[in-house]
């Protein structure tokens, strides 16, 4: 009888603890690599990743490894969690949304109503050909909005990116995440003086108070933001306030510096006291940033560098507000009557563009009419109907 008493307590005690755990399902879901970061004055808490993605987490998501560095780590470092590099900010979105899927969580990132990156198209790309810019893009990957309350993987903030950098200081007291003091800088960095040009593995520097490794140096980190945020005081010691609109086919936001040198958009660490308040932008579909390297003369090809990593964050789902609720829903809303707006514009732009072009070949037209070419001749050498050609000639003899 004791026996069975003592047996149903202890059924009872671990019935309720199942109870607690599958109340907080959301809590027990985060590896043992996640930091969670109070709200505060932020939106919402979150889990950050301790450290960047590494190429062997990127290639068990993604199939590939797009890196510069895929060899020759520092004696005693594992190739494997050196930090990816050369992804774009598509890129990085895309990894989200399938390691997300691959683990049972709801993706963050959806365009026209999908969360399955295969069905949006073609992914943007950039390129320069003979000194010029050019752009493949699909609009389908610039419409891309992101669900701030789902339990999946996603990019930080410009804003919980900074804040998780500084580790919750004000500017002035932490320059370098971990640090600031330049000379102590060494032990929380991989840059220019002391990364041999080259990214290493993860975690080998000291943490910032976090417990945050290599938001200084190491790769860049792409961040979800956009140019409207540059005017903005969104951090001070005191406030903060999260951009989380992306707007239609801005630059996105990378943050940290790197491991090497750099000047203007790309920068190493010290070059310009990269710190952890500064932030710099480019298009999001750059993958490795010599491309623009080499248009801006800042470097020559064979000094050009690998540069862009990210790390992922997920918001604390069991923080999530009625208002936060909303604030989603408007936000799709919003995002459907922006591009709806979008398309109105970029037809009415067509057309001012199609009309402007016409006027401006009937005006060559009439002089090359006027200096006697046959009508014929012109008609066929502007590409304008004959009959237009000649009504035109009709009223220049008048």
């Amino acid at each position: 009888m004791k026996r069975t008493m003592k047996i149903s307590k202890l059924f009872a005690v671990f019935a309720v603890m199942v109870l607690a755990l599958a109340g907080n399902v959301y809590a027990q879901n985060i590896s043992s690599d996640f930091v969670r970061i109070s709200a505060v004055t932020l939106e919402r808490a979150f889990y950050m990743c301790d450290h960047e993605v590494t190429q062997k987490e990127y290639k068990d998501i993604m199939g590939t490894n797009p890196s510069k560095f895929k060899a020759n780590p520092d004696k005693g470092e594992i190739q494997e969690n050196r930090p990816v590099e050369r992804v774009s900010w598509f890129d990085a979105i895309e990894y989200c949304n399938k390691r997300s899927i691959k683990e049972g969580l709801m993706p963050c990132y959806k365009a026209n109503d999908s969360t399955d990156t295969s069905k949006w198209g073609i992914e943007p790309t950039m390129t320069i050909r003979k000194g010029y810019i050019f752009n493949q893009s699909t609009s389908t990957w610039f419409n891309v909005e992101c669900d701030w309350n789902a339990n999946g993987y996603r990019l930080p903030t410009d804003a919980e990116w900074e804040y998780a950098a500084s580790a919750g200081n004000s500017l002035d007291k932490d320059v370098y995440s971990g640090t600031d003091d330049e000379s102590k800088l060494v032990d929380y960095a991989w840059y220019v003086r002391n990364s041999r040009n080259k990214t290493h593995e993860v975690k080998k520097k000291k943490p910032n108070a976090f417990g945050l490794y290599d938001m200084t140096g190491n790769v860049e980190e792409w961040c979800w933001g956009s140019w409207y945020g540059m005017d903005k005081d969104y951090f001070t010691e005191t406030s903060s306030t999260d951009p989380v609109t992306y707007e239609l086919g801005q630059v996105s936001w990378f943050r940290g510096g790197y491991w090497g040198p750099g000047k203007g958009r790309y920068q190493g660490v010290l070059n310009g006291k990269y710190t952890v308040s500064a932030c710099e932008n480019t298009h999001p579909a750059w993958t490795v940033p010599e491309q623009a390297l080499i248009q801006e003369r800042i470097v020559s090809y064979k000094d050009a560098t690998a540069i862009f990593g990210f790390r992922v964050v997920r918001t604390d789902t069991s923080t999530i507000t009625q208002v936060q609720k909303k604030q989603v829903e408007e936000q799709s809303a919003n995002k459907e009557a922006a591009v709806k707006k979008e398309k109105v514009e970029y037809q009415e732009r067509k057309a001012r563009s199609e009309k402007e072009t016409v006027e401006t070949k009937l005006s060559m037209a009439k002089e090359l009419l006027s200096d006697g070419v046959p009508a014929e001749a012109v008609a066929a050498g502007l590409g304008l109907e004959l009959s237009q050609v000649k009504e035109l000639q009709k009223s220049i003899k008048k």
